[in-house]
């Protein structure tokens, strides 16, 4: 079907270069959008908005081009996170929550952003997700008022009473290859009782499920694959990647953004034009006070000039925390293809037949449990995969042994971040402050959920192939012992969000229809927008918010109120 997401298309897609090139044959001196980030969001953006002839758009992107087979193979997603050439590797400060670990916080830098480099679940989050932007007075952003976006960009081989979508261009799929242990898990859930769930996506998110994956034929189905590649023939779309841009432009004393300014260039807006900032929730903040919007105090100690006081400007990250409980099983297990050879012969297997290890990620089975029966809905996401960890001084590692593993997360965590400004120079990576364990709330329910990780490896149905825990270990009993493995062991979720809040407030960074609140002809559509994080992994819910913020987009420009 024409704008799906395809198997092996990667393979001549030459549009772009490192240097910046040109879809479409030729440029344009000034465009009606200039959308800046090239990722899961703003490849959406650029299909929408130039599917229609008369509109031109221009797409911004930092990295390269998506040609690597490292974020085409699904399994080489362990290549791509942590690799400079794909990833911003944004450190933060220490967290003194966890030792003063320092934490890598991953950022897609590439066409298709973080969906060319992340684990390609696609979870939507829960209703009561949604319903509570909307409640905070957020109109439009309710779950009901939603499900038409999120049909509208997915093409699921799942249906469930008529609330999934079948014609977009992502494509949504089970995994191709499942390991033996991903139905067993299923199987020990049962038997703790805890109920199995057809589409997690569907009615009801609690239960235990196989996974949904942002795959086609066994090959991931990135932002850019499935959004631009379509595209990329418009000849009122332009995509220059190699683009690094560090401020907005504005008309001289007016609130009234005319472009954008790069390190080797500046674009501007044709009237009435927009830009559109889809850079992520650690990159849209860093050009809005790069440019002057963001807290006075702080932008002036930096020598920016303050266009407009917005404290709130990279304020309210949040991040799902992650906790793990791994086992030695019986069984060959996939952290025992992570050496060279196995790696090339898994690789040369997936390339013929789209199977095998390399097509998968990291989780063969995915629940939305609570942590204790008070709880009015789940409060907890865990991911069973048929790989372990290791933890040392150099990080997470892939364990030697038949091991498998448990994260946890707490689903909707109350600790908050910042991102501020290192300095005046828009090369600088920006400062990320955050504290992921701090709220005694957020811990006690990484320490429930991981003793129900531990009860799901200790049921009947894995009791042939469990033997036995090492990771806390069996001498992990009581709650400090547990505090002080999840302190040790815990890592993000790399779902960060909220940095540019959306709301009616005087302090929101932009409004129900996205525009930045006092300024005229500047939008920012991306995690960033999201006033509370959801129950699940993010990039399904990004994605909805372009298609969301494309339409109204449209709606305005056609009602003649783009500004």
């Amino acid at each position: 079907m024409h704008g799906l997401c395809t198997g092996n298309d990667w393979l001549g897609y030459d549009a772009q270069s490192d240097t910046g090139s040109v879809i479409g044959g030729y440029s344009m001196d000034a465009w009606d959008y200039i959308i800046v980030g090239a990722g899961s969001a703003g490849c959406v953006l650029a299909n929408r908005l130039s599917a229609d002839p008369a509109i031109r758009v221009l797409l911004l992107e930092s990295g390269p081009a998506d040609r690597s087979p490292y974020l085409h193979v699904p399994a080489a997603l362990i290549k791509a996170v942590g690799n400079p050439r794909y990833d911003w590797c944004l450190l933060a400060d220490p967290d003194q929550s966890r030792n003063d670990k320092v934490d890598l916080w991953p950022a897609g830098r590439v066409l298709g952003g973080s969906s060319s480099i992340n684990g390609m679940l696609f979870v939507r989050g829960a209703r009561e997700d949604f319903d509570g932007w909307a409640a905070l007075g957020n109109s439009g952003w309710g779950f009901d008022d939603l499900l038409p976006a999120f049909r509208s960009i997915e093409n699921s081989a799942i249906e469930s009473d008529g609330l999934r979508g079948h014609d977009g261009p992502m494509v949504v799929s089970r995994l191709r290859t499942t390991h033996p242990l991903g139905e067993v898990f299923l199987q020990a859930a049962s038997e703790q009782g805890l109920p199995l769930n057809h589409d997690y996506n569907g009615a009801t998110q609690e239960g235990v499920s196989p996974p949904q994956v942002t795959q086609r034929n066994g090959w991931r189905c990135s932002s850019a694959r499935a959004f631009l590649a379509p595209a990329r023939s418009r000849r009122n779309l332009t995509v220059l990647t190699g683009v690094d841009v560090e401020q907005l432009l504005f008309a001289q004393g007016e609130s009234r953004c005319v472009g954008v300014k790069a390190r080797t260039r500046s674009f501007r807006l044709l009237s009435g034009g927009e830009v559109i900032l889809s850079a992520g929730a650690l990159g849209s903040p860093k050009i809005l006070m790069h440019s002057g919007i963001g807290d006075l105090a702080a932008l002036s100690a930096l020598s920016i000039r303050t266009r407009l006081h917005r404290p709130s400007v990279g304020a309210n990250l949040q991040e799902h925390p992650n906790s793990v409980v791994c086992a030695h099983v019986n069984v060959r297990t996939y952290n025992m293809d992570a050496t060279p050879l196995r790696m090339l012969r898994n690789a040369i297997y997936w390339a013929v037949t789209g199977r095998g290890p390399a097509s998968s990620p990291y989780p063969h089975a995915v629940a939305f449990l609570r942590s204790s029966p008070n709880e009015p809905r789940p409060d907890l996401q865990m991911l069973f995969g048929p790989f372990a960890f290791s933890f040392d001084e150099r990080g997470i590692l892939p364990y030697a042994g038949p091991a498998v593993s448990i994260v946890v997360n707490a689903c909707r965590p109350r600790g908050r971040g910042q991102l501020t400004l290192r300095d005046a120079n828009p090369a600088s990576p920006v400062r990320i402050s955050h504290q992921l364990l701090a709220d005694e709330d957020d811990l006690n329910r990484q320490i429930a959920g991981c003793k129900i990780a531990r009860q799901l490896l200790q049921a009947k149905a894995f009791a042939p192939f469990i033997r036995g825990e090492y990771l806390p270990g069996p001498e992990t009993l009581d709650d400090d012992a547990w505090r002080n493995h999840i302190r040790r062991t815990s890592f993000l979720g790399y779902h960060p969000v909220g940095t540019c809040r959306m709301g009616i407030d005087n302090d929101a960074v932009v409004d129900p229809r996205l525009k930045v609140r006092d300024v005229v002809g500047l939008r920012v559509a991306d995690a960033s927008i999201m006033p509370l994080i959801v129950s699940a992994n993010t990039n399904a819910a990004t994605m909805m918010i372009a298609e969301k913020a494309s339409a109204m987009i449209l709606k305005d420009r056609h009602a003649g109120t783009a500004l």
